[in-house]
C-alpha cells in the first residue's frame, strides 16, 4: 500500500505552523487539528523541522510551565526527522521511522509537503492490506479457514 492512500485516509491534509509561532499556538493546532504532529515550514515548501506533543511536554520538562509561552517552535521542534514521498510503500516508511526510533515521518511531495504520517498510522495501514491479502488468498482457494 501507498502512503498516499494513508493520506487520503486522514482527511485532515497537511497542517504547518511557522518556526516563530509560539508553544502555546502549536498546542492549540495540534489539539484543535487531532494531529499528531506538525511540519515546521516558513515558506510553505522547505521542512525545517516537526513538532508533536512530545515535544511541548519535553520542553515544558525542561524549561517549566513558566518559561512555554515564551518559547518558539523553532526552539523546541525536532530536527532529526525522516521524510518519504506519497508513492512510497509504507514498508519503507515504517523501516525508516524504527531505524531512527521516530513516530512521526514527513511526507514531502514535489511541491513540498503533503502530511504526516505517526507509526501507529503506518502499521495500520500494514495490518489492512494483510487482512486484504489474506481474504483475497481465501476466495481464490490459495487458504482455506
Amino acid at each position: 500500500m501507498a502512503i498516499k492512500t494513508v493520506l487520503k485516509n486522514q482527511r485532515r491534509g497537511v497542517i504547518t505552523i511557522k518556526s516563530t509561532a509560539t508553544a502555546g499556538d502549536a498546542t492549540w493546532l495540534l489539539q484543535q487539528t487531532g494531529a499528531g504532529a506538525l511540519i515546521v515550514t516558513d515558506n510553505g515548501r522547505d521542512i525545517r523541522g516537526l513538532v508533536s506533543g512530545r515535544d511541548l511536554i519535553r520542553a515544558l520538562k525542561t524549561h517549566g510551565l513558566d518559561a512555554m509561552p515564551p518559547l518558539t517552535v523553532a526552539e523546541i521542534m525536532r530536527r532529526n526527522f525522516a521524510t518519504c514521498r506519497p508513492e512510497d510503500s509504507l514498508r519503507s516508511a515504517m523501516t525508516r521511522m524504527t531505524a531512527r526510533g521516530l513516530r512521526h515521518i514527513a511526507v514531502v511531495g514535489d511541491n513540498g509537503p503533503c502530511g504526516v504520517l505517526s507509526l501507529a498510522e503506518v502499521m495500520k495501514g500494514r495490518l489492512h492490506r494483510a487482512r486484504d491479502e489474506i481474504a483475497a488468498a481465501c476466495r481464490d482457494g490459495a487458504l482455506t479457514t
